[in-house]
């Protein structure tokens, strides 16, 4: 059997389309097409099947690709083992996180320790992180979602209080804490819906059976201290993302709030990717 034809078999299918496939494997779309076309006439056989731009998989098709994903992930693991013998990593690591800050810790040991790789870092809410993960555009994600999912791993990083926050001038300045009674007379400095931070502090209202009198609704944590520093409100975040500007005091909360927890997440069927093994052995 042609591994070569195989393997081209194998990005169509993948990728769905012959221009997708020819772009990720380096090679034009007619040799590509070329080599579907071989292996399908050397066995006297239907693989795919053009659909407008697309293609779709026949019956037997369906049946090959199911092996011809297990045997290049079985290449993909060789690879790693032999990367690890070595002691070098190349390619790239695309990484997304909710905060920044909490990716710092395991980007600087995964980078002291892999420097060949090219890191790519996408910030956004959990939510988004985490679909991102799920459509496979970043292999790795930090997120504060534990919310099970059958194609997800999930590890424990790190747990911390959520605080509230306002201008160093504000009545509330001088004071050390704030209850949830006292936090909803007050317009409300939040982020976007998808932000679990803003799920914790509405969970928190809604136990207590409180309704903010006014909520301003920001996309960022910058943005959430940019409107905070601008007097709009009070803000609320999770500690360790609190910005230690003059400007700002910090307030505990009096009453309890949900403490928000970091998980690292991936696909269960990118585990043994070198990449990513390379980052679960950052965080222990």
């Amino acid at each position: 059997m042609n591994l070569i034809h195989l393997r081209a078999f194998h990005q169509v299918a993948t990728y769905g389309s012959y221009v997708s496939a020819a772009a990720a494997a380096h090679v034009s779309q007619p040799t590509l097409s070329e080599q579907v076309r071989q292996l399908e006439r050397h066995h006297g056989i239907k693989l795919l099947q053009r659909s407008g731009r697309s293609v779709e998989l026949t019956p037997l098709g369906r049946k090959l690709f199911a092996v011809t994903s297990k045997l290049f992930a079985a290449e993909l693991e060789a690879e790693a083992v032999l990367a690890k013998a070595r002691h070098v990593m190349q390619g790239e690591l695309r990484f997304g996180t909710d905060a920044p800050i909490n990716a710092v810790g395991v980007l600087s040991a995964f980078r002291r320790r892999n420097p060949g790789v090219s890191i790519q870092l996408v910030s956004g809410n959990s939510a988004e992180i985490r679909n991102r993960v799920l459509a496979g555009t970043v292999d790795v994600g930090i997120i504060a979602d534990e919310t099970p999912h059958p194609d997800l791993t999930a590890r424990k990083l790190a747990t911390q209080d959520l605080v509230a926050f306002v201008r160093h001038d504000h009545a509330l300045a001088r004071a050390k804490v704030i209850g949830l009674k006292e936090l909803v007379t007050h317009p409300l400095v939040i982020r976007e819906i998808g932000s679990v931070t803003r799920r914790s502090i509405e969970e928190a209202l809604t136990q207590a059976q409180l309704q903010p009198a006014e909520v301003l609704e920001t996309d960022s944590r910058e943005a959430v201290h940019a409107a905070v520093i601008a007097g709009l409100g009070i803000g609320v975040i999770a500690e360790d993302e609190f910005n230690d500007d003059p400007r700002l005091v910090l307030l505990d909360f009096a009453d309890a709030v949900q403490p928000i927890t970091e998980y690292l997440v991936y696909r269960k069927d990118n585990q043994r990717s070198h990449v990513v093994e390379a980052v679960v052995d950052c965080v222990g």
